[in-house]
């Protein structure tokens, strides 16, 4: 297995595993697996078989592809901005009204988002 793939998959999966938060030693109970085993996956030293990513997959909800390729958590990451929009109406409006704002208009509604977030980090 070339290196490159290791590093790739060991990356994808600590990024989920931290945005999950799910632990080395959630993998090893949900999975069957040895601590030193999750250790070399998430380190890049080995690549798990095709049934451990599959399983991995599912115990962090994504698919397989979002653990080995590329542009896995690219994906992953448009996919949950994705399923935000449709979750939030309010905010699917406001994504559909951008597509008729210029640059100083979205920097406008932008600099209002970014006081509103500063306000409330304040007050709690």
């Amino acid at each position: 297995m070339p290196d490159i793939v290791k590093e790739i998959f060991a990356k994808n999966l600590r990024y989920l595993m931290d945005a999950k938060g799910i632990t080395q030693a959630d993998i090893c109970r949900a999975l069957d697996v040895s601590s030193a085993t999750v250790s070399d996956w998430c380190s890049g030293k080995k690549y798990p078989r095709t049934d451990k990513i599959q399983a991995l997959a599912e115990l962090l909800g994504v698919f397989f592809s979002t653990l080995t390729t590329e542009d896995g958590i690219s994906n992953y990451e448009d996919m949950q901005r994705i399923e935000t929009l449709h979750e939030r109406p309010t905010l699917c409006m406001l994504f559909d009204k951008q597509k008729t704002l210029d640059d100083s208009d979205l920097k406008a509604v932008l600099a209002v988002v970014n006081a509103i977030s500063k306000e409330r980090d304040h007050n709690v």
